[in-house]
């Protein structure tokens, strides 16, 4: 039984790592050649997850709402959207990150958009109440397996 869940971690580590390829193909691919000075000057980039589990669980309307809001609140030129095949953060969908700080809002509603728009994209300032740290689950889950 051992053999058959390292089997499966690593198959799942190789399509993990398929996929954030992919995310970073299409982003590289989509974003347009400009030379920012500083990280400050460049736009925000948020990517929503539009795999099966997350479309499951109604990732297709957190899509809507963030661009109508980023519409409403002129931050177009500031706030860069993108679509993912997956974040591999299916447990917690639907999910969006948002980058430069590589924050996950996970279990997220359309509802819930706004202010992750209002406090995050506009203010700076994480809400803590959706976000997720993948990597202190890793770091959790290594040492259960030692």
């Amino acid at each position: 039984m051992p053999k058959q869940n390292s089997r499966k971690r690593r198959k799942h580590q190789r399509t993990v790592q398929a996929k954030r390829k992919s995310v970073q193909h299409q982003n590289d691919n989509s974003e347009t050649e400009i030379d920012y000075q500083d990280e400050e000057s460049r736009p925000r980039r948020v990517f929503v997850c539009i795999g099966s589990t997350c479309s499951d669980q109604k990732s297709r309307g957190i899509l809507t709402e963030l661009k109508k809001q980023i519409e409403r609140q002129e931050m177009g030129d500031r706030v860069h959207v993108y679509t993912a095949t997956c974040l591999s953060q299916c447990l917690r969908a639907p999910v969006m990150q948002v980058f430069p700080e590589g924050i996950f809002y996970c279990n997220i509603l359309p509802r819930d958009v706004r202010t992750i728009v209002n406090e995050h994209l506009e203010k700076g300032q994480t809400v803590d109440h959706f976000t997720y740290d993948p990597l202190a689950s890793v770091l959790w889950n290594d040492e259960i397996d030692s």
